[in-house]
Formats: C-alpha cells, structure tokens, sequence
C-alpha cells in the first residue's frame, strides 16, 4: 500500500505539472469558436470531456506500468478526488492553489486514492473515518462560503461612502444589496411580502431603492438625484413631508428622502405598489446597520 501510495502521489505530481503546461495555450487557442459549427459553448462541453476522458487513460496507464494494481480503481478515484476538492474550493469561495501548492495537493489526492483502493491489508476503520471526515467538509465549506460571503458584502456596505439609508422593511423583503466605493452609491430592492408577488417582474412589483450622494442639481421643486437605474435630471418635485418630495412620471412614482447630505430615492415602475405604502416606506428612512441588509 505504500509503494501504491507513494507511485499515486508521484503521477498526481507529474500530471499536475502537465496540466500547468497545458494551461500556458490561451483560451482562443483552445476553444477556436469562430472556426466551427459548434459554439463556444458546445466547444467548452467537448473539451471538458476530452479532457476528462484523457486525464482517466493517462492515469490508469502510469499507473499500470509503475506495476501499481488494481489502476483503474485509483484512477477513477483520483479523478473523483480532484473533482471533490474543486467543489469544496468552489464553496468555500477558496479561489485557485497557489502553483507551487497545486502539484503537492494533486499528489496527495492520487495518494490517498491509492491507500483508500489498496487491497490488502483491510483497513477498514481508518478509510471508514476518513470517508466521514471527508463528507463532512462538504457542509463545512458551504458554511465557509457563506461567511466569506457575508464578510465581503458587510465589507462593501461598510466602504459605500454613502450613509446606509433604509425604510423599515416591515411586510417587505429586502433584496440584491449592492453597493459599490467607487461610485458612493447604495442600491438594492424591497419586495412585498403578500400572496400573488411576481418574482420575475421587479419593475412591476419591488420598490426599488437608490442611496447616492446629494447632485449639485438638487434644489426643490428640481430633484434631481440618481436612480438605481441611472440618474433622474431636473424632475419637477412636490413636497410631501420633511425633507421629502414626490414626483410621478408616467406610471412611475418617486419619492426623495434627504437625509444630510445623502438622497436615497424610492421608486415604483409598477400599479401594485400603490402611493400611501411608497409614502410609508419614505416616511421611515433612517441609517441602518450593515447586518439590516445581510438579513
């Protein structure tokens, strides 16, 4: 088993070290789409399993010559090795090994294979704890994923530059939070929570929400502000309230909340959101914490 182990580690190495080279021909080269009936797309799926299907030949074949037996067992669970430490990579949000680490994990990958398909001698209690162990990462780094997740966007709600302006969503759903430092600006949906809502038809059912710097331009009964959709030039405003204003344009409603020197701007598209609940919603602005969106 050991000698199996350490042929595996050294074939994990030497064809990680291929597919390093490999990888050095550019994606134009690989997928030539202009150059046949098959998209790109087509092209992608065909080589994924040229690939695939080469990588299981070239390993059981190594193998077999370096006298390692059964091959094609530990070929096949190599290759479902790798596949497995791609998805928990992909989970957790873990990015691509550095290329000094890649040959070192594919070469313990290709071990383990071989200690976990070596017949002899039968130790079934290490491989049955090692198979629970590595089932248990799968959850784990889903739970890793959606902490890097999670950190990442309170990360980029911190960095807006923008007061985190926010209604009190009672009865509605928040949605899509984005928010960007570069452009100082905060966007993100507000979804009613009630039978009928048409997930698919944003402009027809959520409030959609904008929180931007104040525009020079803003100077009531003109508010002009920017939208989640772009900015809003010299619309004509009424005020309703403190520090807000509302304007219709066609079959849309907005309504500007000042707060300092920020605007956050509500906006229907839609006749099911009706103006008493926008009017509601407005009259709640206030800053928020970052984890108020993250719920």
């Amino acid at each position: 088993m050991a000698r199996s182990s350490a042929v595996g580690a050294g074939l994990g190495a030497a064809l990680t070290a291929l597919a390093a080279a490999l990888s050095e021909w550019t994606l134009d080269e690989l997928l030539p789409c202009g150059r046949q009936e098959w998209d790109c797309l087509g092209s992608a799926l065909l080589l994924l399993g040229a690939a695939t299907v080469f990588g299981f030949l070239a390993s059981w074949l190594l193998l077999r010559l370096a006298g390692v037996r059964p091959a094609w067992r530990v070929a096949v669970l190599a290759g479902l090795l790798v596949w497995f430490g791609a998805e928990l990579s992909d989970r957790a949000l873990a990015g691509s090994l550095p290329t000094a680490v890649s040959p070192l994990a594919s070469a313990a990958l290709f071990a383990l294979a071989a200690a976990l398909t070596a017949p002899r001698p039968l130790l079934w209690q290490p491989r049955i704890a090692l198979l629970v162990a590595l089932a248990l990462l799968w959850p784990l780094s889903g739970l890793v994923g959606d902490h890097r997740t999670e950190a990442s966007k309170r990360s980029e709600l911190v960095d807006a530059g923008v007061p985190l302006l926010a209604p009190d969503v009672t009865g509605y759903r928040l949605d899509h939070p984005w928010a960007t430092r570069y452009g100082h600006e905060l966007v993100y949906r507000l979804w009613p929570e009630r039978p009928g809502v048409d997930a698919n038809d944003p402009n027809g059912w959520a409030v959609h929400v904008s929180v931007a710097p104040m525009e020079p331009g803003f100077h009531p009964p003109v508010c002009e502000a920017h939208g989640d959709s772009g900015p809003f030039y010299h619309m004509p405003c009424k005020p309703v309230a403190p520090n807000t204003w509302r304007t219709v344009k066609q079959h849309s409603v907005f309504y500007f909340v000042r707060r300092d020197d920020a605007v956050a701007v509500l906006a229907s598209y839609g006749t099911h959101v009706t103006d008493g609940e926008l009017r509601a919603l407005a009259s709640t602005v206030t800053v928020r914490e970052p984890g108020f969106f993250l719920r």
